[in-house]
């Protein structure tokens, strides 16, 4: 293999790490990470393989201890004992003795959900099984590495050694990141992605012409909804029209040895495909750079199942390359086995094209799980040397193709495939994504709104969306028909708008979001967790499956159906203990010991989003399509302790703006500054730190006593006074113009605090102003708020009141009802 196409490994382990007992190995690679192997004749494999790469640990600290029949291995966090009987071994972990199987596993995830409506295949009606990952209730989870092939140091897959098994036993209890980032010890780490993948996409089955995707492009534009990603599916080339346009039956070349003919293997003639439709696209070159132009990367759909037909315009180059007569016609077939087809496939094929200004490919892999070397899966071959080829030419590589097993974090990202336009899909996604973060595959893209079959509900379109702007990519896509495609200007009732404001959010959101993406890198931190992670205390953490923490401090409960009453949604939600914060409707809620469940009511316009106190939000403020490092930042400051470290790079460094947040009797102070690179940070940019939990006068505040003083903001540059732009009206909001990115900046916001009673009715007068009633019943509510000092006596006439019952529980969602 070319030196590209190679990756440096060290599978061997440390000598001092192995314990021999009769024909097992047992390796030591972490306390809680064991390898346990059983070969014959000692044949131990000492090669990396497809999924594990990586055994010299340093040496590990353990005890043995030798019985009958059987070997223990002790370490300071658990005691594994290998029996001659293999089926006898155990585990011994917070001092309960378990068996080696994943009774208890968490799950992980799955190739793709192709045809899946929901969790059930639409197909055959058989239910989703995921794969399992390394976590587990119990504890110890086990992952089978027995039938992976070799990966030699010269970049090439070769047959195992005969071993009867080879084992992972990840016994980290309850630390489950650990457990995860033990996958990354042994698997390697996942690489950061560029920063224009986390924008928002623009994927349509549908056979553009040049003008008319450009139009498109420029349509986005002027509706003010950034893009970062054009996507391009197999249209670009000769496809559905192949047979016709290359006049292949016509010619009587509609022949097997030509790769034409439409068999199981090949599915449809125009499926794979390398030659640029002309008749769509006279002018590719051209047409490329002009997206360029616009701020956008692109990428193209690949089906390579087909080989390269005579047809194509590199047939013949492709053909000599792989010792084929080019007069013969005959097709050059797809073997990603083979080491010659994998460089000129990628120098003849592909380089050119990238040369041109493709930036990087959809491998669109559904043609099975075998080629010509046994055990070789081929989704696995192309997302390994696409991953790597496309490296060659950028720091942060970038592919989008389905899972194919354990160690796909390393070619990120994923394409879970075409699903169904409908609830049950949604409901499916959050649970899916974030349950992924088992097995280290933290980066899934899926169709947002659904791929195709379904229903038009244009609801489903903007929770769709909604989920997608806190997913890991926000990728919209759609089958090929007339009467399906995801612009937001094609939905009525006001659901293209909301659609636009929460599409700019994602935009927004990049400067959050790469800063995720760096810690993933680094810490092994998902951006999308499960609640079990930071709080496996809770049953509720377990239980409900899809709510999230996303970039750790942000909690997420999408909304998966449909509106009932008034146009609003009501989901049950869990809150574990602490402070949080709406980020749409900026409701606070207190939550003691143990969490809470309540129900959570919203309109159209938002999903419940909960930021913990201390959390500090980065949004870029600047316009179109880029993704730079912006030059106008707003930050929101959830009042709270914490810190914060903003990521930045470029091409020569990397920079990292700390925020150190501390709260103390009513004063939120910020500290800022900045360590790294300071020329990665843009000249003349801007903070403006905005305190959602600091409004002073919100326009329901009418009432004398609702009001609260002004603020007292003091704003300093190295200790020194520093000229700001304050607004104290509302939400308060402090701008610092012209930063200097050597100085040290500290914002100290003194907010009156209300006593307890009065921010609990300023609460509930907020929230009533939007309650869908008769004027008198609201009205009566109003004056109970007003009239009366015990909030138990103002929630029981709520209540008691003639108002709907989902209302009820939207005015009173933020107060304990325990």
């Amino acid at each position: 293999m070319q030196k590209h196409l190679t990756v440096k490994t060290r599978p061997v382990a440390n000598e001092k790490n192995t314990v021999f007992f009769e024909d097992y190995r047992i390796t030591v690679l972490d306390t809680g990470l064991f390898r346990i192997e059983q070969a014959r004749d000692e044949h131990f494999n000492d090669s990396a393989t497809q999924h594990i790469w990586f055994r010299d640990m340093p040496p590990q600290s353990f005890e043995i201890t030798k019985g009958k029949g059987e070997i223990s291995v002790k370490t300071a966090r658990a005691t594994l004992t290998v029996c001659r009987d293999m089926k006898q071994s155990r585990i011994l972990i917070d001092g309960r003795s378990l068996p080696l199987e994943n009774a208890e596993n968490l799950l992980g995830t799955y190739r793709t959900l192709d045809c899946f409506d929901g969790e059930y295949y639409i197909r055959d009606g058989s239910r989703l099984k995921l794969e399992c990952g390394v976590c587990s209730k119990n504890g110890v989870a086990i992952f089978d590495d027995t039938d992976a092939l070799r990966l030699t140091e010269e970049g090439l897959l070769a047959p195992r050694s005969e071993d009867i098994f080879d084992i992972y036993v990840f016994a980290y209890g309850h630390d489950y990141r650990e457990a995860v980032r033990a996958v990354y010890t042994i698997c390697g780490s996942t690489p950061m992605l560029p920063r224009f993948a986390f924008g928002n996409w623009w994927s349509r089955f549908h056979a553009y012409s040049d003008r008319e995707y450009l139009h498109l492009m420029d349509e986005f534009k002027a509706q003010g909804i950034p893009i970062t990603v054009a996507t391009l599916d197999i249209d670009w080339h000769y496809s559905d029209n192949v047979d016709e346009d290359k006049q292949i039956t016509a010619q009587g070349k509609n022949t097997l040895d030509r790769g034409t003919l439409e068999t199981p293997e090949n599915k449809r003639i125009g499926w794979t495909g390398y030659s640029w439709n002309t008749k769509l696209f006279p002018d590719y070159r051209t047409f490329l750079n002009e997206l360029h132009k616009r701020d956008l990367k692109v990428t193209l759909n690949l089906h390579p199942a087909s080989g390269v037909r005579y047809y194509e315009d590199m047939y013949a180059e492709m053909a000599t390359a792989m010792g084929i007569d080019p007069s013969t016609e005959r097709a050059v077939p797809f073997n990603i086995s083979d080491p010659h087809f994998v460089e000129e496939y990628f120098r003849i094929l592909h380089h050119p094209y990238e040369k041109d200004g493709v930036d990087f490919w959809w491998i669109d892999w559904q043609q099975g799980t075998t080629t010509e070397m046994d055990g070789l899966d081929p989704l696995w071959a192309l997302n390994h040397f696409h991953y790597l080829d496309n490296g060659r030419k950028t720091p942060h590589p970038l592919i989008m193709s389905r899972y194919a097993g354990l160690g796909s974090h390393r070619y990120p990202i994923g394409f879970s495939g075409d699903t169904s336009i409908s609830w049950e899909t949604l409901s499916l996604l959050p649970y899916f994504t974030a349950t992924a973060a088992n097995c280290g595959y933290t980066w899934w893209g899926h169709d947002i709104g659904g791929h195709h079959l379904g229903i038009k509900d244009d609801e489903l379109y903007l929770r769709f969306l909604q989920y997608g702007v806190f997913n890991p990519i926000n990728r919209a896509h759609s089958t090929s028909s007339e009467l399906i495609s995801k612009e937001p200007w094609e939905y009525e009732n006001g659901i293209g708008e909301l659609a636009k404001k929460m599409l700019t959010l994602r935009h927004r959101m990049i400067p959050f979001l790469y800063t995720c993406n760096y810690r993933t890198h680094k810490e092994g931190i998902a951006l999308c967790e499960p609640l079990y992670y930071q709080y496996p205390e809770y049953k509720e953490s377990y239980n409900f499956r899809n709510q999230y923490m996303f970039g750790e401090n942000l909690l997420v409960a999408p909304i998966t159906s449909h509106s009932t009453e008034n146009g609003l949604s009501a989901l049950e939600v869990f809150l574990p203990e602490g402070i949080w914060t709406d980020i749409f409707t900026k409701d606070i809620y207190r939550i003691g010991e143990g969490g809470r469940v309540f129900t959570a009511v919203r309109s159209l316009d938002s999903i419940p989003v909960f930021a913990k106190a201390g959390t500090v939000l980065p949004l870029s403020s600047d316009e179109g399509n880029g993704c730079h490092n912006p030059i106008s930042l707003e930050v929101k400051v959830y009042n709270g302790n914490g810190e914060y470290s903003l990521y930045e790079d470029s091409e020569n460094g990397e920079a990292f703006t700390k925020f150190t947040l501390t709260e103390k009797d009513g004063t939120q102070r910020v500290l800022i500054s900045t360590e790294g690179d300071l020329s990665v940070i843009p000249e003349g940019r801007s903070f403006t730190l905005t305190y959602p939990n600091v409004v002073i006068n919100h326009p329901s505040d009418t009432a004398i006593e609702f009001r609260r003083p002004e603020p007292e903001i003091k704003v300093l540059k190295n200790g020194a006074p520093c000229e700001a732009s304050v607004d104290a009206y509302g939400e308060v909001r402090v701008t610092i113009n012209n930063v200097d990115p050597s100085a040290t900046y500290e914002i100290e916001v003194y907010a009156a605090p209300l006593d307890g009673l009065t921010d609990a009715k300023r609460t509930l007068v907020r929230t009533l102003r939007k309650v869908q009633d008769t004027f008198t019943n609201r009205n009566n509510i109003l004056k109970k708020i007003k009239d009366r000092d015990d909030l138990s006596i103002i929630l029981g006439y709520i209540n008691l009141s003639p108002i709907r019952d989902i209302e009820k529980k939207r005015l009173t969602e933020t107060f304990d009802d325990n």
